[in-house]
C-alpha cells in the first residue's frame, strides 16, 4: 500500500514539473520586447520633465525682468521651442516677453501668441 502511495507521489510530481519545462523559453521571447518598451518609457518622461524645466525657467526669467505682467500669461516648451500665451496689458510687455524668452538658454525659438487687454477703469 505504502509503494502505491509513493508511486503516485512520483507520478504527481513528475506531472507538476514536465509542464513547466515545456514552457521554458529561450532569449528571444516577448519579454524582451515588453522590456524595449520599458526602456522608452523613461526617455519620454525624460522629455517631458526637460520640457516643464525649461518652461519654467522661462516664466522665472520674464517673473524677474522688469516691466512683464505675469498674471495672465502662460508659458509653453516642447524640444526648446516656446509658446508664449494668454494676454498682457501693454503692447510693449508682448515684445518684452519675446526678448525674454528668446535670452533664456534652451531656447530655439519663441511663438509669441499674446495679446493686449484693455483694462477696465
Amino acid at each position: 500500500m505504502r509503494a502505491i502511495v509513493q508511486m503516485g507521489l512520483v507520478a504527481a510530481l513528475a506531472a507538476t514539473i514536465a509542464p513547466s519545462t515545456a514552457f521554458a523559453q529561450d532569449g528571444n521571447d516577448s519579454a524582451g520586447v515588453a522590456s524595449g518598451f520599458a526602456a522608452s518609457a523613461p526617455n519620454a518622461k525624460a522629455i517631458r520633465a526637460a520640457n516643464r524645466k525649461l518652461a519654467k525657467t522661462v516664466r522665472t526669467a520674464m517673473a524677474k525682468a522688469k516691466g512683464i505682467d505675469m498674471t495672465q500669461l502662460f508659458v509653453y516648451a516642447k524640444g526648446g521651442a516656446i509658446t508664449l500665451s494668454g494676454s498682457v496689458p501693454k503692447s510693449a510687455q508682448v515684445d518684452r516677453a519675446e526678448d525674454v524668452a528668446k535670452s533664456v538658454p534652451g531656447v530655439s525659438s519663441v511663438d509669441n501668441r499674446l495679446s493686449v487687454y484693455a483694462i477696465e477703469r
